[in-house]
């Protein structure tokens, strides 16, 4: 496997990659290792970047036992490693510095366990698109991983010239985190995006299969670096055109991570053993939050209880039914995963 391109990079200096004093202080202090930052991943091999350019790396057998003490699962476009040469062109990953942000779900599996999406993000764009894919139960499950994860998030409605009317849309996206409207085909709200990637920031792009992501990668980046799926008129289905996250640079901005497209999304929120709590999702949703403080019982469950507050507003028009039962079915999965997390653990002890 040939090592990455260096066409189009723009890269002078760690800066240009994100690197920060937090991440100079993190670098093991061994000779002869360098910073460099994670552009793909291959399993036990990775893509990086640093002040010598691309190269392809292995990760040793120190670093892949190092990975079971970060706070989500496996190595994810966008770590910091420490890289050591072993001759020629040939590096090996030494060690993995410690995340300043995360975008992580919960993995496809029995096992319940994190997979990390994209590391030491800045802010993560949450594209949906106009025609048939928009969502707002959806969007907000994307909201509660990223905000979990430590990043801002920005909602992105895409193929935003075939609405007439895309004003109610925007108007409900906008008050679940700030909302822009794209067209990959005719470049509206290009321009807004990319000035929300200055040099030195990274920004994660999401969503579903067949919204649109790989036409806005090369619309940013002004080249064909993703290819572009097909999407069969009469289901508006696309297929998955992205099969690896991967890191690119925004030309005169700063660097992209493309996700491959999610049929759904189940957030990974911290538990009280992780160091997380209920904070993240108190944060998507406050209003319901603020409500729920004032039920009768502590511990309501929001169904029948007598004196629950949440209910009394749904009744009253005042909270939204959907969005109160989307919160309550996130409050169940998570409750879920604490338990089997907790058992994770005791079996692991045995």
């Amino acid at each position: 496997m040939p090592a990455p391109s260096t066409r189009d990079t723009e890269i002078s200096s760690l800066d240009d990659l994100g690197w920060s004093e937090d991440f100079a202080r993190a670098m093991p202090e061994t000779p002869g290792l360098k910073p460099a930052r994670v552009a793909s991943v291959y399993s036990a091999l990775v893509d990086v970047w640093s002040e010598d350019g691309p190269k392809l790396a292995a990760i040793r057998g120190r670093a892949r036992r190092a990975l079971g003490q970060l706070p989500a699962g496996g190595i994810a476009v966008g770590d910091w490693v420490a890289v050591a040469s072993v001759g020629g062109d040939e590096v090996v990953v030494e060690h993995v510095l410690p995340r300043r942000t995360v975008f992580m779900r919960q993995a496809a599996g029995e096992r319940v366990e994190p997979q990390a999406i994209a590391a030491n993000v800045d802010r993560v764009f949450v594209m949906t698109s106009l025609e048939g894919d928009f969502n707002l139960r959806r969007l907000e499950r994307y909201l509660v991983a990223i905000r979990a994860g430590g990043a801002e998030a920005c909602i992105v409605l895409g193929k935003a010239d075939l609405s007439d009317d895309p004003s109610e849309q925007l108007a409900a996206a906008n008050a679940l985190a700030p909302a822009l409207l794209v067209s990959s085909r005719t470049g509206m709200g290009i321009d807004e995006l990319r000035a929300q990637i200055p040099r030195g920031r990274t920004v994660a792009l999401a969503g579903s299969s067949g919204v649109g992501k790989s036409a806005l990668v090369n619309r940013l980046l002004g080249q064909a670096s993703q290819l572009e799926g097909e999407v069969r008129e009469h289901d508006k289905r696309g297929r998955h055109t992205t099969t690896r996250r991967s890191l690119f640079v925004v030309p005169g901005g700063g660097l992209l991570v493309d996700t491959p497209g999610m049929r759904e999304l189940k957030p990974w929120v911290p538990d009280a053993t992780d160091g997380g709590g209920e904070a993240e999702d108190e944060e998507s949703f406050a209003d319901i939050a603020e409500v729920a403080a004032s039920c009768r019982y502590r511990d309501c469950g929001h169904t029948r209880e007598p004196g629950c507050a949440v209910l009394a507003a749904v009744e009253a028009g005042t909270l939204d039914g959907a969005r109160v039962e989307s919160w309550k079915k996130l409050e169940r999965e998570r409750a879920a995963s604490a338990n089997a997390r907790v058992e994770d653990r005791r079996r692991r002890r045995r």
